[in-house]
């Protein structure tokens, strides 16, 4: 007898279980707000639960109410920590989502469906730990960016100080039809720049500032990765590449013209 009312009592605790465990909303549920720019996510563990938005673009969360959890037929109850406001919500035809019966305190529709997620419930403070990390090291990085190019500026103004007998603007020699006209400005004030343009419509192809460097032996200019050394010629009116695997001449424009003269900067440019 005490064997079989043991066996009664444990059958009946197992039901009771089981009866909670159908009523368990432990999860995360989404809902999309209208415009689909940001998700709210309803996160539920244990008697705790939180709501926090979440950016569709960049995935950045943001707490937005916490709230103490209970069930009570079959309903889960959520109660703000910091006002008298509660949230209802059941669950779901398919067994997994919830509906809010009176999401209007969140300002959306009372038949919304909070979408199961099957990632949750989340470590939401985890979470914003790990979110306070990334912005710290995206601001490092951003710092140390600022850094380098104060630096590569400062360089390049002590370098500038240097371009006296260079200054002035510069034409490409084409060697052939299928050259663009490239114009090189260099000037202690304004450094180096590049324009590219096509050679029968004068349309821009792309434009740079290079990087450079003075030195006895000539003028070195950043061309994407490489870096093409320049003699001057002694007239000061040619600069020719020394270290370029084809040759390659700048031609010194007439200070008196203006290259922005199509029909000029082509008769200086050459067409071979």
């Amino acid at each position: 007898m005490r064997n079989f009312s043991r066996f009664v009592s444990l059958a009946l605790a197992s039901s009771v279980l089981a009866g909670c465990g159908s009523e368990d909303f432990t999860g995360a549920y989404r809902y999309k707000l209208p415009g689909g720019e940001r998700v709210m996510v309803l996160n539920v563990h244990g008697d705790e639960a939180e709501i926090f938005g979440e950016d569709v673009n960049d995935g950045r969360i943001k707490p937005l109410v916490k709230m103490n959890v209970s069930v009570k037929d079959k309903k889960l109850l959520l109660d703000d920590v910091n006002s008298s406001e509660r949230l209802a919500l059941t669950r779901n035809v398919d067994e997994q989502s919830v509906d809010c019966l009176n999401c209007e305190v969140l300002g959306i529709n009372d038949a919304s469906v909070w979408k199961y997620d099957p990632q949750g419930p989340y470590d939401l403070e985890q979470m914003l730990k790990d979110q306070a990390l990334k912005d710290e090291e995206a601001l490092n990085a951003e710092l140390l960016k600022m850094q380098e190019q104060i630096y590569e500026q400062a360089q390049r103004d002590e370098e500038a100080a240097k371009l006296g007998q260079y200054e002035g603007d510069w034409v490409y020699q084409r060697t052939s039809k299928q050259d663009p006209l490239i114009i090189m400005t260099i000037w202690r004030k304004s450094q180096i720049k590049r324009w590219s343009f096509r050679f029968e419509t004068m349309d821009r192809i792309g434009q740079e500032v290079p990087g450079f460097e003075v030195s006895d032996v000539g003028l070195k200019i950043k061309v994407g990765s490489e870096g093409l050394l320049y003699s001057l010629s002694p007239d000061n009116q040619v600069l020719t590449c020394t270290s370029c695997n084809r040759p390659e001449r700048w031609v010194k424009a007439d200070p008196k013209k203006d290259l922005s003269d199509r029909h000029y900067a082509r008769k200086m440019a050459g067409n071979p």
